[in-house]
């Protein structure tokens, strides 16, 4: 699913920065850069919708510690003062559907 994620990104014109970052006790699936924005991005698979949307899986405490890991990335690489943008991408046989936004820092 990620290779899939990364494609559609550079697609719409983003540039990967890194992919399955391990930082603070999380991961982030890919970083991206669209302009002046950091993206960061986590990506959910499944072989179908039979028991939820993927980005339902992106629980309370994930976005928890996605945050925590952005903010640690973004700390070490000097992206303190960009803008953030905390994306979900779901990938489903045949679809791939962007959640651009799908959470914010203050959750």
């Amino acid at each position: 699913g990620e290779a899939a994620a990364r494609d559609y990104l550079v697609g719409i014109g983003a540039r990967i920065v890194a992919s399955n970052v391990r930082i603070a006790n999380a991961e982030i699936d890919i970083v991206a850069r669209l302009g002046d924005l950091t993206a960061f991005v986590e990506v959910k698979a499944r072989r179908n919708a039979r028991f939820g949307r993927p980005a339902e899986a992106v629980t309370f405490e994930k976005r928890r510690r996605i945050v925590r890991a952005a903010r640690a990335y973004a700390a070490q690489n000097g992206l303190s003062d960009s803008p953030m943008r905390f994306d979900v991408i779901e990938i489903l046989p045949g679809e791939i559907n962007h959640i651009p936004g799908a959470f914010d820092a203050n959750e």
